[in-house]
């Protein structure tokens, strides 16, 4: 049942093509409505002037029946310029605006055509005959001025047509007789040549929403294309800015391993000495700095050229979670920070590729020790998510970013401000692979952060459970 209605209501909703035809027919419609109202009454006090001067021909009509047929005229016209004054720049509902107009158009048409009732003068030939011919001109004008919209058109043809054909077909006389029996051939005729008049409107239509669909595929090109080219300039500006720290990153731990293995091979101290034992440690230290930025690399362009593969398998989470702990935890002691580690209570053994795994938990803890102020906070946590799958959560204190930058974070090469910029260090690769990974997992990664109230990335893993193995708590 709920189908149906659905259906029903999809249905009767018009398309906008539909909306925009008819909107533009009854723009016509109201556009021809000044002319009506202006030229009406006084066509009709040039009509009446055949009888005031030319009575023994016309027939003689008197100044009551005249002062009617004006006062008719100029009663609906009055009234159509309420109409097309209320329709003419006002926004309104087009169906509720297709109805005042029929409504005002039968009153119009109706009144047009109780001139035959007014003018018409029984047995006289000549009058008949002019009245016929005034007839026949409101009927023309109406049917060419409203020929852009088909039930108006049949409106005013009928409304005017009825009004003075009953009044031929009470008259007595031959002329009367026939102008009845004519009078629906006639009608039909002319409803018939509104007809070509309106497939000439619908041409016109047709040309002119082909060429508004032109120009707002036009619109639309050139919109897309700006949008393309900032977004081309901003990548490019932001790759500048990448190799820029790059070269910066890959230049510090070259330099070390260099200058301490020339010291070593040189033996610039003596030989034996226990300071090449530090320098070692230094290269060792400077060397795996580098090959983490080379690796990020790497990852990343395997990511972005989808040639990235995980290798998802059953994973212990808290032996993980320790693992980044100790990597982690002097670097966060030597800055004063609280690092704290915890696996949720209910965590069983879950399926990840456990180098990812760790790459990202690796990657959100440095960066949240890396930009958090001396004496901050950090939480790590991992827990079961509501609907299945896990949650890992890096929530720090730290400055936090701007609502408006927060796009930018997953975006490779990007660093953003106070949070991500190159005083801190880094490629600004780290969310970006965090993301990418996550994404091979089936997950998701998302930000939320407050300048001045820290920032909290929540990493999400849609994978099942592998089995309710006995959760394990992490060291705090």
């Amino acid at each position: 049942m709920e189908t149906h209605v659905t259906r029903t209501t999809l249905e009767a909703e018009p398309r906008k093509e539909d909306l925009r035809d008819l909107d533009a027919r009854l723009k016509q419609i109201v556009a021809s409505l000044p002319a009506s109202i202006t030229y009406n009454p006084l066509m009709t006090v040039l009509a009446a002037m055949a009888f005031v001067l030319g009575p023994d021909t016309f027939g003689r009509i008197s100044a009551f029946d005249i002062a009617a047929a004006i006062g008719i005229q100029i009663a609906t016209s009055i009234v159509g310029r309420f109409v097309y004054i209320r329709n003419r720049d006002k926004v309104r509902d087009l169906r509720a605006k297709e109805r005042e107009l029929i409504a005002y158009q039968i009153l119009y048409s109706a009144g047009c055509g109780a001139i035959a009732w007014c003018f018409w003068t029984d047995g006289n030939a000549v009058n008949n005959m002019y009245v016929v011919l005034l007839m026949v001109c409101v009927v023309w004008q109406g049917a060419f001025t409203r020929a852009a919209h088909r039930p108006i058109l049949v409106v005013a043809t009928l409304s005017a047509g009825v009004v003075f054909t009953a009044r031929f077909a009470i008259a007595p006389g031959i002329t009367a007789h026939v102008m009845t029996l004519m009078a629906p051939v006639w009608l039909l005729y002319i409803v018939g040549v509104g007809g070509i008049a309106r497939d000439r409107v619908n041409e016109m239509l047709a040309a002119r929403f082909a060429n508004e669909d032109l120009t707002d595929a036009l619109r639309l090109a050139r919109d897309d294309a700006l949008r393309k080219r900032f977004e081309a300039e901003a990548a490019n500006a932001s790759k500048t800015i990448f190799l820029a720290n790059m070269s910066h990153e890959l230049r510090t731990p070259l330099n070390a391993i260099l200058g301490f293995s020339d010291i070593i091979a040189e033996q610039s101290f003596g030989a034996a000495i226990e300071r090449y034992r530090e320098y070692a440690r230094d290269i060792h230290t400077s060397g795996a700095h580098l090959l983490s930025l080379i690796n990020d690399l790497l990852d990343v362009a395997k990511i972005e050229a989808g040639k990235m593969e995980i290798d998802p398998q059953p994973v212990d989470i808290a032996p993980i979670m320790e693992a980044v702990q100790r990597l982690m935890g002097s670097r966060a002691a030597a800055k004063g920070q609280t690092l704290e580690f915890a696996v949720g209570h209910n965590m069983p053994v879950v399926i990840a590729d456990p180098r990812a795994l760790k790459q990202i938990v690796l990657n959100l803890v440095t960066n949240a020790v890396k930009f958090t102020p001396s004496g901050g906070q950090i939480k790590v946590q991992c827990v079961m998510a509501d609907n299945a799958g896990f949650i890992i959560r890096v929530q720090d204190n730290g400055p936090g970013i701007p609502k408006e930058k927060l796009t930018r974070v997953f975006k490779p090469f990007s660093q953003v401000d106070n949070r991500y910029d190159s005083n801190g260090g880094g490629t600004g690769l780290g969310l970006a692979l965090v993301q990418g990974l996550a994404q091979l997992h089936g997950g998701r990664a998302t930000i939320e952060s407050e300048v001045g109230a820290g920032t909290t990335v929540t990493v999400h893993f849609p994978l099942a459970a592998a089995s309710a193995k006995a959760p394990r708590l992490a060291v705090a």
